[in-house]
Parts: structure tokens; sequence; C-alpha cells
């Protein structure tokens, strides 16, 4: 069948209302999951709410495409990337910066993907210049300092962590060397509470 890419985004809030949601939430889920709610309900102050929220929006993700819950396994790999382990033909990824939540979902076949969230922040032009560097391909990073676009700094961060976990972090090649303007990307912005959210989703 045809892959079926889905995603949804919010500002983390909830507040005391969050803890009982999830813990209502968990039951749905198999016993053997136990392990990643846990360590959702261990977590404290604006940490917790975003792995609340993040996990919230993957819950109605799920609901939404008709992916029966009570057998489902969530887990984390080696690299701390949670997946449902004994599902081939869904996968998820969940990101959150400075209040900013997304999560996004693969159906089909081999299902695998990637998505990454950034607030714009106020860095300097030095500040900005010594990040592109480490992780711009050579390329982007001349544009960079000829223009220092916002649009360009923020697309290749968020679509170089988005591949990433695509990857699971088995990622063997210099990432400076990955053509991040290559088909497989959606990017886009996200204007919420007086902040600006840059996003990429990675599928091959």
């Amino acid at each position: 069948m045809d892959k079926i890419i889905d995603f949804s985004a919010c500002v983390a809030s909830g507040g005391d209302n969050l803890r009982p949601r999830i813990e209502q939430a968990r039951e749905l889920y198999s016993p053997m999951s136990e392990e990643y709610f846990n360590r959702i309900i261990s977590k404290s102050g604006r940490t917790f709410t975003e792995s609340a929220c993040g996990f919230l929006l993957l819950d109605n993700l799920l609901s939404k495409h008709g992916i029966e819950k009570s057998g489902l396994v969530i887990s984390r790999n080696g690299d701390g990337r949670p997946s449902l382990i004994n599902r081939f033909d869904v996968d998820f990824s969940i990101s959150h910066s400075d209040g900013g939540v997304m999560c996004c979902l693969m159906i089909g076949d081999e299902a695998r993907i990637g998505c990454d969230i950034q607030c714009v922040r106020s860095y300097d032009d030095e500040k900005n210049a010594t990040l592109a560097e480490i992780f711009m391909p050579a390329k982007d990073y001349t544009e960079f300092l000829t223009t220092r676009s916002e649009d360009l700094f923020y697309t290749i961060w968020t679509r170089r962590e988005a591949f990433i976990k695509h990857s699971g972090g088995d990622v063997f090649a210099d990432l400076r060397d990955i053509n991040f303007h290559a088909d497989g990307y959606r990017t886009g912005v996200i204007h919420a509470c007086g902040k600006k959210y840059y996003y990429s989703i990675f599928s091959e």
C-alpha cells in the first residue's frame, strides 16, 4: 500500500491535567510499553510537559488513522529514540524545542520517518556562523556567510536533525556531505505564542 505521512504540532501546555491523561492513555497500550511511560512520568517541569505533549500528539495521530493500540510496544533504541518495536509498518518521530512540540507518523511497509522542530533563537551573527560551520555542508555554509539567511540556517539545521532521527542514529557518512536539498524533505514554519518555529520531516 502507499505510505501515509501525517503530522501534528502544538505549544506545550496542559498543567496538572497532563499526568492523569498520560496515566489513562498508558492503559491502552501493551504492558511492555511500561518503561516508556515511566520515563515520561518521571520527568518534571518543562521537560515533562514537552514529552507528555509529544506522546499525546502521537496518541491522537494513531487514533486518527485507526491504529489499534492494545498490542503496540513503545520502546527506545540505544540512542534513546522511541519507536514501535513490534510494528514495521508504523513509525513515528517526536521533537520539541522551547515549548514547541511536533510528532510525525508514517504508515506503510518498512515505515521510517524523522522530524525536527527548532525555535528561532536571538543568536548574534558570530554565534550563528559558528553553529552553521558545524552542521552545514560547505556549499550551504558559503551561501550562509554571504546571505546570513535565517531560512537557510534553520532549514538545514532541522533537515539535518530529521535525517539523523530517520536514521536512528545509525549514520556513518560525514553529515556535511549529505544533500539536505534532496527529495524526501518537507519543511515549513509555524508561528505560535509570539515565537517562530522551523520544522522538517524526512522520509525516503
